[in-house]
């Protein structure tokens, strides 16, 4: 039988209906009353134990286990957790301090700018720490730093300032990120950690698989989605194509650092060190030299939209509701791969038609009206197309009525 919700009334109403056909219609040995306030109590225990069975049996699947930690006899687990471990997958990824590489102007020469110097920012208020004793040799030295706290809140931009707290007199106080080698990130969020753990609980490692090369690469904190193809030009060749969060990487490309930690994912096991993942022989570093050129950030397409003929709403009440659904639209776009993604459940096609329906959609909930909507990439007119290997896509500008919507 289906399992459904039963409520204490219901249940109630079962068992004093009962309860009266058969002693009172027959024996007639208990007063009304007792049997009121015993199905009362019955039917709240057993409303109790049902809900309880049907949290235990949802627990069972990472589509449906929760992400909350519960005390079970003294035990604290958190469901969802224990089925990544249990999956092979591990447990959430904790958030990463922010690491880069700054420009420091000496005053004098010869001294050594040491291991855990101070520098803030006056952009984040954070504090970070030089990671390595460095000499002040020449008129500029670049030194490598950390942010002292995890999170995406540290994070800086190339040519950004960061000032000594305590003046030292040999170099100047102001000095200049000049390229970011690590992103800081924050604790992995629920929805990723599912993810990961309902692609753990499907197929299983096969040492090479294209769903393992996914697995891997998506236990990189900052990887959104991993594309992974044979090299079609190099038999062992092994291309992984890298979508990074948005959240850290607002256009979804990563830099180097991000697709070279992916690419020492599918080689090492970064609990234990060994290279037990990809086959020796398949090949990510053509190089050799564990740059790892064959993983590689993915492309953006930029489409643009023109709606014609709009009528019967607020211009800027249309744009708003219409930029956001076409920002999903496009967004969860992505390309198809064979042997990976669901043949019935390919998004990897940009239709006219579709993004008419979507405006329509938008259109109807604001009782508007208009004639058509045309896509165009650069200066041509777009009707249909396939996203291509590695490639995502995104919303460029939207024309309505000939204005550009602007927010």
């Amino acid at each position: 039988m289906a399992y459904e919700n039963k409520t204490v009334d219901y249940v109630y109403n079962l068992l004093i209906n009962s309860f009266q056909e058969k002693f009172n219609n027959k024996l007639r040995l208990l007063p009304k009353s007792f049997i009121v306030v015993l199905s009362k109590v019955v039917a709240g225990i057993f409303v109790i134990l049902y809900k309880l069975a049907g949290w235990n049996f949802l627990q069972m699947f990472p589509d449906t286990a929760s992400f909350e930690t519960v005390n079970v006899l003294g035990h604290q687990i958190n469901p969802l957790v224990q089925l990544g471990i249990q999956f092979g997958v591990g447990e959430p990824a904790k958030g990463t301090a922010w690491e880069g590489t700054i420009r420091v102007t000496a005053v004098a020469k010869g001294k050594v700018l040491t291991l855990g110097t101070q520098l803030k920012s006056d952009l984040t208020g954070l504090l970070y720490n030089v990671s390595a004793n460095t000499g002040i040799e020449d008129d500029t030295v670049e030194v490598p730093v950390y942010c002292v706290q995890s999170g995406l809140g540290g994070n800086l931009n190339v040519s950004d300032t960061l000032k000594f707290v305590s003046p030292l007199g040999f170099v100047e106080q102001a000095a200049v990120v000049l390229e970011t080698t690590h992103a800081g990130t924050d604790d992995e969020t629920e929805e990723h950690y599912r993810n990961r753990v309902k692609a753990g609980y499907g197929p299983q490692p096969q040492g090479g698989s294209l769903n393992d090369y996914r697995t891997w690469g998506l236990e990189v904190p900052g990887v959104l989605q991993i594309y992974p193809y044979g090299d079609k030009e190099h038999p062992a060749g092994v291309l992984l194509y890298v979508a990074a969060d948005s959240e850290i990487y607002p256009d979804r490309i990563p830099d180097r650092g991000l697709c070279k930690a992916v690419g020492e994912a599918c080689t090492y096991d970064p609990d234990t060190g060994r290279a037990n993942r990809k086959p020796l022989t398949a090949v990510l570093d053509p190089d050799f030299n564990e740059t790892y050129s064959n993983v590689r950030a993915v492309s953006i397409k930029v489409f643009d939209v023109y709606i014609t003929g709009m009528t019967g709403a607020i211009f800027a009440d249309f744009g708003s509701s219409l930029k956001n659904e076409l920002d999903l639209y496009f967004l969860n776009r992505q390309p198809y791969i064979r042997g990976l993604d669901d043949e019935n459940v390919r998004t990897d096609s940009i239709l006219k038609n579709a993004v008419i329906a979507v405006t329509n959609g938008v259109a109807s909930s604001l009782q508007a009206s208009f004639d058509t909507a045309v896509i165009k990439s650069g200066a041509e007119y777009i009707d249909s197309y396939k996203l291509g290997q590695g490639e995502l896509c995104r919303l460029g500008e939207l024309y309505i009525n000939g204005e550009r919507y602007e927010e």
